[in-house]
């Protein structure tokens, strides 16, 4: 990891969260998401980097058993130039929303769960306060790791 990859992954994430935030992100049911009440602007944490750098590592493409953080997971081919993975796994996270929508009815359920918007609500989430993110070159694909964390 790097600087330059560390700004990516907190800039777009900043960026899309404040779409939200103002009540501009495109949702799949043909409106927009309802509006955050209190989002937070993201801070980087190194200490929370490790985390994701330390799953990355093991080039598998699922998710960790890390508890007390929230984590996305992202694969590309193989080469892949680490700040693109950072964009373009942020915005594709971010992209489920567009795809699947969530209405306005923002109250966790099964019906919500079950549209598959987990990465982005993930990414969403209106009291996290950290990210620390990955950009794995493994053998046969690229892997991008964020953890989100409350405080």
């Amino acid at each position: 990891m790097n600087d330059q990859i560390r700004q990516k992954f907190l800039d777009v994430h900043n960026e899309l969260r404040s779409l939200v935030a103002n009540g501009k992100a495109k949702d799949g049911y043909g409106d927009y998401a309802p509006k955050a009440a209190a989002m937070n602007k993201l801070k980087y944490d190194c200490d929370v980097e490790k985390y994701a750098v330390k799953h990355a590592a093991k080039c598998v493409f699922q998710h960790s058993n890390t508890k007390g953080l929230g984590e996305n997971v992202f694969m590309r081919g193989p080469a892949y130039d680490p700040v693109k993975a950072a964009e373009d796994a942020s915005r594709s996270w971010f992209g489920e929303l567009a795809q699947r929508g969530v209405g306005k009815d923002l109250t966790f359920s099964m019906k919500l769960f079950n549209n598959k918007v987990g990465h982005y609500t993930q990414m969403v989430w209106q009291s996290t306060k950290v990210i620390g993110c990955a950009v794995q070159a493994c053998p046969k694909m690229s892997l991008a790791v964020c953890n989100y964390k409350e405080a």
